[in-house]
């Protein structure tokens, strides 16, 4: 669940412009507010600003306007004036909860700068947080009126209407927001979680997914989002979310008891799993080999390898079955036909082994463990590395830890080159393969 990569670089895109605007200073706070990676480069900003080769009052302005946006203290404006001062005054204002002065300040800087209805959606907000819906109706209906095609407008609308107790207009003025920005984080948000009160699990989990990970003041929809997943019994999904909240905002305590029981329902959900799957396989897999028509070549292979039964099979992987003398690429074809059919594969056996060490892992909460429950894309290996990982059924990286030089060496097109990365991108980590017997 990470954020969309056109953002990133955006800070420093807006920073290298020589004098802020309001248009600017509020774009920069979307940014960085959505997006953990874009907050750090904010506060790399702040820490050499007074290096920077600015105006007194552009750097004052920027400073008050970083540690706003990063949730510190005022650092002063009262020597300055303009709409940006105003506007970060106001929005000081608001996050105080003193709204008098947020409108006030929110309009004076409206007036100074008539052409930005940026400032008037803002003031619009400050209405809205001090209950003045119908004064902040008029201001975000003149705008939309004049043609204005503004997500934050109509998140703002959405929010007003949903304020009035009409809900299904809300969703309507959020889909508006979406159509202009399918990123706007608050509108998805906002939206995802009247569809999951509908039941509308498929479209809210997609919404959720596009807010999670894009900073702490989200921390509500990874929660959102693991209830419903853990309510399609994606424990992964569900666990792998609460973590991730629970690393942006460790004190939340929502996530944290959600956590706790997932956690202990866990073993559980895994072993009522089994049961299902044994009941389902226990007579699938005696059936002995001789009732299939295989060919001769495979027939006498499976014979050596005391291979008697479907059950037997299943244990074999596709490079035992390719190690073994005249068994070759037709055999292993004809076998994976004959598995399908009865609904099994090679090697699914060391599936639910893997499965089950992800479990494990998913029980304890260090820093060795985390990294594990990563997937196994956050390596960036190379294509043929990664097409290695997929035929191996290999999803995160602690199911690569659970391979040893020997298991990737035996996998066809994977090489000591292969090889070399894998462990080159684990040792980056901390991490290593499993050591060999």
């Amino acid at each position: 669940m990470s954020a969309d990569v056109n953002v990133i670089g955006l800070v420093d895109e807006i920073c290298a412009q020589p004098q802020f605007t309001p248009e600017l200073l509020l774009k920069l706070r979307g940014v960085a507010r959505n997006n953990l990676a874009e907050r750090k480069a904010l506060q790399q900003r702040l820490s050499v600003l007074e290096g920077e080769s600015l105006s007194a009052e552009e750097k004052a302005l920027r400073k008050a306007a970083f540690t706003w946006i990063l949730d510190r203290s005022d650092q002063g404006l009262k020597d300055y004036h303009g709409s940006l001062a105003d506007l970060i005054r106001g929005e000081l204002a608001l996050d105080r909860g003193d709204h008098a002065q947020a409108i006030q300040q929110l309009k004076a800087g409206a007036q100074r700068h008539p052409n930005s209805p940026k400032i008037e959606i803002e003031l619009a907000a400050a209405h809205l947080a001090s209950k003045q819906t119908d004064e902040a109706l008029a201001i975000l209906q003149r705008l939309e009126s004049q043609g204005l095609k503004d997500a934050d407008l109509f998140f703002q609308k959405g929010h007003a209407i949903e304020m009035q107790g009409r809900q299904e207009a809300a969703c309507s003025a959020y889909e508006q927001a979406l159509a202009v920005d399918a990123q706007h984080a608050d509108a998805a948000f906002r939206l995802a979680y009247y569809l999951d009160l509908r039941g509308d699990d498929k479209k809210a989990i997609e919404l959720y997914k596009r807010v999670t990970g894009q900073g702490p003041s989200f921390v509500n929809a990874m929660v959102n989002l693991a209830l419903l997943l853990e309510d399609q019994e994606d424990m992964d999904g569900a666990i792998h979310c609460l973590k991730e909240a629970m690393r942006v905002d460790p004190q939340n305590r929502r996530a944290a008891m959600y956590l706790r029981d997932c956690i202990e329902s866990l073993d559980m959900y895994y072993d009522e799993n089994e049961r299902k799957e044994n009941e389902r396989l226990e007579s699938v897999l005696r059936i002995p080999i001789s009732d299939f028509e295989l060919s001769v070549r495979s027939r006498n292979c499976l014979a050596k390898m005391n291979v008697k039964a479907l059950g037997d099979l299943v244990r074999k992987t596709d490079q035992e079955l390719l190690s073994y003398k005249n068994f070759g690429e037709t055999s292993l074809t004809e076998i994976r036909h004959l598995l399908e059919s009865k609904g099994l594969r090679l090697g699914m056996f060391k599936d639910e082994e893997n499965k089950r060490a992800r479990a494990n892992r998913m029980r304890s909460g260090n820093t060795e463990n985390a990294a594990m429950l990563k997937p196994i894309t956050d390596l960036e290996l190379s294509v043929r590395s990664r097409k290695c990982m997929q035929k191996l059924n290999i999803e995160t990286i602690g199911d690569i830890m659970e391979k040893s030089e020997a298991d990737l060496l035996a996998t066809k097109n994977f090489g000591q080159t292969s090889l070399n990365e894998v462990k080159a991108k684990l040792a980056e980590m901390g991490l290593s393969l499993k050591p060999l017997n």
